[in-house]
């Protein structure tokens, strides 16, 4: 690296070793390395996002509206319904990082009582308009006087955007009640998967040919992980955490959209989702339930 890195591991704490896929990208005129733990070997994005590109990276407009406007809804009824096997119907669930309400609204459709917060107070409006139940900002959220708990706490695709997703995480923990559910879903981003290494191949082969390369995409994952990595990060933050469920699937992300050639890698890679060879589970995406001890 050219620099010292600014920035410990969020999973773990350690040091940056080296850059690592996808290198770099430029965002509000700061430019962004991912790099490489040097205890976890899991990736970060060096230096932390300051409080105004936060807010640009992650705005109704930006973000939400490019990204998941016009995402089907079977994925959120299938994470809905998994909860069922854990919580009987009425149960309250607090989605952290609720986008525009798809997941809140499947839970209601499942019997639950749904509450959302996210971080953009327009995203926040619109979900809670979209699933007609009450969705803070992240701001109006943590500042509550008389703090509400509940029967459980979601986080899908969230746990790559946050700052500080140890803190946080424990933070939110302490909204749920003794004996409660965590249930987190997301992405597995340097999981072994032939999309991810079609597209760390390509981006060797550019950064050879290109070395002084700078990206153009915001910066939004902050953290790219295993799945040994991320299931590591859930018991460090709160050691008491019992595993109920813990799956790691495939969508062939983000090729499955894309051309003949990356159709095809994708179509592999969600042949292989799932599977374990040679003691490592294939897949880009994973699904944990977890509880938390009595009091």
């Amino acid at each position: 690296m050219d620099r010292q890195a600014r920035r410990q591991c969020p999973i773990c704490g350690g040091s940056a070793s080296t850059r690592a896929f996808p290198y770099k990208t430029r965002f509000n005129d700061v430019v962004f390395d991912y790099v490489r733990c040097r205890s976890c070997s899991s990736v970060f994005v060096d230096p932390v996002p300051d409080a105004n590109t936060f807010a640009l990276m992650y705005s109704k407009a930006s973000y939400h509206d490019v990204h998941y406007i016009d995402c089907e809804s079977a994925h959120y009824g299938s994470s809905a319904r998994l909860l069922r096997d854990f919580l009987p119907a009425g149960a309250s669930v607090l989605d952290y990082g609720c986008g525009l309400g798809l997941f809140l609204k499947a839970l209601k459709v499942e019997g639950f009582s749904a509450t959302g917060v996210e971080y953009d107070e327009e995203a926040a409006a619109y979900a809670a308009k979209n699933a007609d139940c009450l969705v803070f900002s992240t701001a109006s959220f943590f500042s509550q006087r008389n703090k509400a708990t509940y029967d459980a706490v979601h986080l899908g695709d969230v746990v790559a955007h946050l700052l500080e997703p140890g803190a946080t995480l424990g933070e939110l923990l302490g909204f749920v009640k003794p004996g409660g559910l965590l249930f987190v879903e997301g992405p597995l981003e340097t999981n072994p998967t032939p999309v991810f290494w079609a597209a760390r191949l390509f981006g060797a082969v550019k950064r050879l040919f290109r070395p002084n390369f700078i990206g153009s995409s915001p910066p939004t994952h902050l953290l790219r992980v295993n799945a040994v990595q991320q299931l590591t990060f859930f018991t460090r933050v709160e050691r008491g955490l019992a595993r109920l469920h813990w799956d790691v699937h495939e969508t062939g992300w983000p090729y499955a959209s894309g051309g003949v050639l990356k159709r095809a890698v994708a179509g592999v890679a969600v042949l292989l989702g799932g599977r374990k060879i040679f003691g490592v589970t294939f897949g880009n995406r994973f699904r944990g339930v977890f509880r938390l001890p009595d009091a």
